[in-house]
This record gives structure tokens, sequence and C-alpha cells, in this order.
């Protein structure tokens, strides 16, 4: 049986017209599987009945099962647990209030099952990594938070950010197509759409190829080779004067600035000595610093830095021309924040 929501346009077309339909037929099958998010055959109205039951023959929904949902206490943060084939992930829906405009309804979308990069920080990966997420069980989160939004008269999932569970770069394939069925067939614009990375090289120079017009954000957590594989295993075979290059390569082919992701960390990263590091590894590139304070994960011996210090190092990179704004934490309180998930 094969995935209907593991397929973009061209796939559906191509799998109806090689059994003998009209290729508008599988545009027409693409419109209620991703633009409409139906997923009964029956609902499909303007489908003759042949092709409904060759579909019911030799097609399926691969969806996943909602186990469970919670609510942030302020009531703009919404974490799902859901099930593909018994795999548990998390996927997180932040709620933002907006003036003269719609809300902004943005989805932290997991791309794997665990995580094999072992960050110090990050409670997915203390678990391990135990497979990658197919395409279809990528936009099927999409889904659930419109479902979601739908049944409270709100907005669909305007942005997307590919935080969540796992490496992205990791899953490039399926996170590609995922990216493109989500701009195509529920209209999020590439600039609505931000991949994360540890920072993996190879595939950072592969995305660069690509020339989308998304937003590229690297984990950095430490500006020195040093601290940054102390915190992330994955630097010793990605190093930090090697990532740079590849992200000034980023830039000049995309024209995008790149986003580095900084938690900070309690006298670990958080000193103005590391502020002085982390301006002479931008020296004036296209970059925009986003200070995350660090969130408790438990077993990790690491601990939020307090605000004045976050402030301190803030000020220091805004005193040497970095742009730099200190990200909101949301659902801290349902440990749906960053670092945090891990599909308990």
């Amino acid at each position: 049986m094969i995935d209907l929501l593991s397929m973009d346009q061209q796939n559906m077309v191509d799998f109806l017209t090689e059994a003998g339909f009209p290729s508008f037929r599988g545009k027409q099958v693409y419109q209620w599987c991703h633009v409409k998010e139906v997923f009964d055959f029956e609902q499909m109205t303007n489908l003759p009945r042949d092709l409904r039951e060759y579909l019911r023959a030799n097609a399926s929904f691969c969806r996943g099962e909602l186990l469970a949902q919670q609510k942030s206490d302020d009531g703009k943060t919404v974490k799902f647990l859901l099930s593909f084939h018994g795999d548990l992930i998390e996927t997180v829906l932040m709620c933002y209030d907006r003036m003269k405009a719609r809300d902004r309804h943005t989805l932290c979308v997991s791309t794997q099952v665990g995580c094999g990069m072992g960050c110090k920080f990050c409670a997915t990966g203390q678990s391990g990594l135990k497979r990658n997420l197919t395409c279809g069980e990528i936009v099927d989160q999409v889904n659930f938070a419109n479902q979601y939004l739908r049944e409270r008269g709100e907005e669909p999932v305007s942005n997307i950010v590919y935080m969540g569970m796992g490496e992205p770069l990791q899953n490039y394939d399926a996170l590609l197509k995922s990216v493109r069925i989500l701009n195509h067939a529920k209209k999020i614009g590439m600039r609505r759409v931000t991949i994360s990375t540890c920072g993996l090289i190879h595939e950072i120079d592969r995305l660069a190829s690509e020339k989308l017009q998304l937003t590229l954000a690297v984990s950095l957590h430490g500006a020195n080779q040093n601290l940054r594989a102390s915190l992330m295993p994955i630097a010793r075979q990605n190093p930090l004067n090697d990532l740079m290059r590849s992200l000034e390569h980023y830039i000049a082919l995309t024209g995008r600035r790149v986003t580095l992701e900084y938690a900070m960390f309690q006298k670990i990263n958080d000193s103005l000595k590391d502020a002085d590091d982390l301006i002479r590894l931008i020296d004036g590139g296209c970059f925009h610093v986003n200070l995350v304070p660090g969130n408790l994960v438990e077993g990790t011996n690491l601990f939020r830095s307090d605000e004045k210090r976050i402030r301190a190092f803030m000020n220091k990179l805004e005193s040497n021309g970095i742009s730099v704004t200190i990200r909101e934490s949301k659902g801290k309180d349902i440990e749906g924040a960053c670092g945090q998930l891990r599909a308990r």
C-alpha cells in the first residue's frame, strides 16, 4: 500500500497515470490529501467510483495516532504526543498574538524518532536515534496541528520550524520533500520555514545548492572548537572553522542571512570572554545571533544563565554591531521548550 501522505503532486500524477487514469486525477487527489486535509476516499466527492476503489486497494494514508496533548499554563503552547507505527514523537504548536494581522501559529516539527547527535544539553538525544521519519510522517504533524486549530475556529499553521526531535539534515530527502509539500500545498512561504541543524557541513553545502529562500539556523552554543565539542560531540567531525566556511558559502549562494542559535548555560558559555570569542568568530559576516536561555533538562547538570549575564552578553554583541535577540522561551512548564522533547 503506497502512502499518499509521502507523495508530492507529481508522484500522485505518475502513480495514477501508470494505472491508466488521467493526469488531472492525480492533481485532484493531491488537493484532497495535502490541501483540504481529507483522509477518507469516500469524501473525495469529485473522484469517480472506480478511482476510489483503486485507491482503497492500492493506497493509504499512513497517519499517526494522537496519544496525548498538553497545554501550557498561558494557553499559548500545545504539545502533541504522536505515535507512528508504535514510535513516539512530539511536536509543539506555539501561538503568537499579532496586531493588525492574523495570529501567527508556529509548529515545531520533528524529523526523527529520537536523535543520534548526543548534545549534552538535550533530552531528545538521551535515548539515541531509532529511525528517520518519512516525509508523510513529517507532513502529518502539520495535519494534526491544523485539525486542532480548525476545531477552535483559528487560522492554520503559518510558520514551520524544523527544531523538534532529531537532526533534520540527517534525514535530508524526506525533509526537503516535506518543505516543498508544505510550501506548495499548505501555502507556507519559504521565508516562514526554518531548518535547524547541529552543523552537518556536507548537508549544509547540499542545502546551499538548492538556493531556497528559507532560514537556516545553526546550533552553535560555543564560539571556540573545544567548548563547542564539549557540548556537542558532532563538532568533532564538523570542526568549527570548517563549519563557518560552509556557512559563508551558504550565504553567498542563497543571499540569506544565517541564524546562529546560542543556548546559554551558567558559567559554561556565558562570560564576556565567550562573547568576545563569538564576535571574532562572526567577524562581520551575515549572521543573526539568537540567544536561548538554556532550559532545564534532567541529568545534564547544566543550568540556565541568569538574566543579568544574558543581558551583558547581548549588550557586548550589540556594541560590536552584531544583530542579536533573546528568544522567547515557550512551553517550559510542559517540557515543550528547546532541548526538552523526549516523548515521555
